[in-house]
């Protein structure tokens, strides 16, 4: 896993969220360069990722100037992912990430 959770009445302003593993930085490099290319590619201005490991996951909203991630939860015993993903379906394009001030060009453009 790329992140740590703090222990619990920990002074979180002290601890490093990231893993400074091998393996975690190198999952952290993988989906950051992931999002970079997304962000690059397609007019958005945030994007939501869901980072699995095992029976545990976090959701990541990054935009261009980092990422918020969620708390580690085992998303078998708490309805936390199928709630993101049922809201995620619901919401608007712009709350989903999607950039509506980007609109195609008019043929006199």
């Amino acid at each position: 896993d790329a992140f740590c959770d703090p222990p619990l009445h920990s002074d979180v302003s002290r601890f490093s969220f990231i893993n400074h593993t091998m393996k975690g930085m190198d999952t952290l490099g993988q989906i950051t360069s992931y999002t970079a290319a997304q962000l690059g590619a397609q007019y958005h201005t945030h994007i939501f990722l869901v980072l699995i490991v095992q029976n545990f996951a976090h959701i990541i909203r990054w935009d261009m100037e980092g990422a918020i991630v969620t708390h580690t939860f085992d998303y078998n015993k708490y309805p936390h992912l199928a709630d993101f993903f049922h809201r995620f379906s619901q919401a608007s394009p712009s709350l989903c990430g999607v950039n509506t001030s980007v609109m195609p060009t008019s043929s006199e453009e």
